[in-house]
């Protein structure tokens, strides 16, 4: 008999991030250090999100045989959540995002303003 039985987690991926679709972010680390966008998609397997308009590349596409054209495509990339960090909307700047128990939910706020960002 085994020493210990690894019993399967279901939910081994489903990691509560500090980053929702929506938020206002600052990028940390890269090219794009310094630069604000709007986050579009949160990935929690990979921990990573899209954020509107930074971390884009050029795809250089063939023409198909169906008829469609070729051409230079924009693709947006997606940016680790440890390189991003939530602005706060009441101060403006960047903070870190707890989370607190307020009427029987849990609620994201600012560290730095001490604010509540989501709505109740």
């Amino acid at each position: 008999m085994p020493r210990f039985i690894r019993t399967k987690n279901v939910n081994e991926h489903a990691v509560k991030t500090k980053v929702k679709r929506g938020d206002e972010v600052v990028v940390l680390a890269g090219k794009e250090k310094g630069r604000r966008g709007k986050v579009v998609s949160v990935d929690s397997k990979t921990m990573k999100c899209i954020v509107e308009g930074l971390n884009e590349y050029k795809k250089h596409v063939k023409s198909q045989p169906g008829g469609q054209p070729g051409g230079i495509i924009t693709i947006a990339m997606p940016i680790h959540l440890s390189n991003v960090m939530v602005i706060d909307k009441t101060t403006g700047k960047p903070t870190r995002v707890g989370r607190r128990w307020v009427n029987d939910r849990w609620l994201r706020y600012a560290k730095v303003s001490d604010q509540l960002i989501d709505s109740e």
